[in-house]
């Protein structure tokens, strides 16, 4: 086996792990500079006003045994693999991770999986996996709560109650709310209360009051202000100069940019070399783009009526969506981040749901 890379951004390092109900824990990793790995690819998207999370893999010519690594002699097409079992990929480039210990991309549950032949010549394993379904549609809630209980307390009896307990940030969520100005009435309960169905609509019902954007994970309820975003600045992005060679981080600017990142109606979307350090996890972390390299919208989107001429081009952006795509032996191991910036007004647009959404009208 070869050593690892020491030049940033080359030398893929990565592992995708599926965790059977029933059967070894089956593992495809990279080997040094990949002589004898599985090929397979990623698409995993994330996003901030998304409950459902989805990630496809796609493992090629999976029919036979697998040559080396920790799941040496096993066979992916004989293996028992089906709904429920957890998903795992971990991945980043060699160099930042030298010691193999890979930061997590995506964790959770398999929906379905295909088999298939592409070109009648390479046979694929399709993993397609959908996150939080226990925590949503397949979750229950029978409880009360008294009068005069804050919105932080529902949360954490809607979460602790839950037939499929959900985790949340007991600081992070109360922070969240009580930084945020509630849409209608006073945010303690007039009278007592009871919870019984799917605790999703009560969660969510929780967020829109407050004009948060929350998401669930594979085990934890998130939620946070796009207007008071209190995540750390993650990194600094700018393209690689013609002259200045590879790719790099220089001076605290992570010089990775692909293509130019284009101003939106309210943010910007841009692509970068696979980082594993923008994850949508409450708080939602922040990202900065030099401006001189974006692209500006050729029309100026108006603001809401008397709030400002237009949206401002800026260059710190709040992350509410990532999509990570990879090919293990192919050109494609990137990161796809859309940003906005803190503006006003903004969840409406985004398709949150009303304060109507509590099933029980509070």
């Amino acid at each position: 086996m070869s050593t690892s890379s020491t030049t940033p951004f080359f030398g893929r390092a990565y592992s995708l792990t599926i965790a059977p109900k029933s059967g070894p824990t089956i593992i495809v990793s990279s080997d040094a500079f990949e002589p004898e790995a599985l090929r397979f690819t990623f698409d995993i998207s994330q996003y901030a006003y998304s409950s459902f999370w989805h990630a496809e893999f796609i493992i090629y010519n999976a029919d036979g045994n697998i040559s080396s690594g920790p799941s040496a002699g096993l066979n992916l097409y004989q293996a028992v693999i089906q709904e429920g079992d957890i998903v795992t990929l971990c991945a980043g480039y060699q160099y930042d991770y030298p010691n193999g210990n890979l930061p997590v991309i995506f964790t959770g549950q398999i929906f379905y999986t295909i088999q298939d032949r592409l070109d009648v010549v390479d046979k694929r394993l399709i993993i397609h996996c959908l996150l939080s379904r226990v925590l949503t549609t397949q979750n229950f809630l029978n409880s009360t709560i008294p009068a005069l209980s804050t919105q932080f307390t529902q949360a954490q009896l809607i979460a602790s109650k839950s037939m499929n307990p959900i985790t949340i940030n007991s600081s992070q969520i109360q922070s969240a709310i009580s930084k945020a100005t509630p849409q209608r009435g006073a945010a303690n309960l007039p009278r007592g209360k009871s919870y019984f169905g799917n605790p999703h609509p009560y969660l969510n019902a929780i967020a829109d009051q407050n004009s948060l954007a929350s998401w669930f994970t594979e085990k934890e309820w998130h939620a946070d202000s796009l207007q008071f975003p209190v995540g750390s600045l993650v990194a600094t992005y700018a393209p690689v100069s013609p002259a200045g060679g590879p790719p790099a981080q220089v001076g605290g600017v992570t010089l990775s940019l692909i293509g130019q990142p284009q101003q939106t109606q309210f943010g910007v979307t841009f692509r970068i070399l696979l980082d594993p350090r923008v994850q949508v996890k409450a708080p939602l972390p922040q990202v900065a783009v030099q401006l001189q390299f974006i692209r500006q919208a050729p029309i100026a989107y108006p603001l809401p009526a008397g709030t400002g001429p237009a949206y401002p081009l800026v260059d710190k952006y709040v992350v509410v969506g990532v999509r990570f795509t990879g090919d293990t032996r192919g050109n494609t191991w990137y990161s796809e981040i859309t940003g906005l910036a803190q503006i006003q007004n903004v969840i409406g647009l985004l398709g949150s749901g009303s304060v109507q959404s509590d099933p029980s009208g509070n």
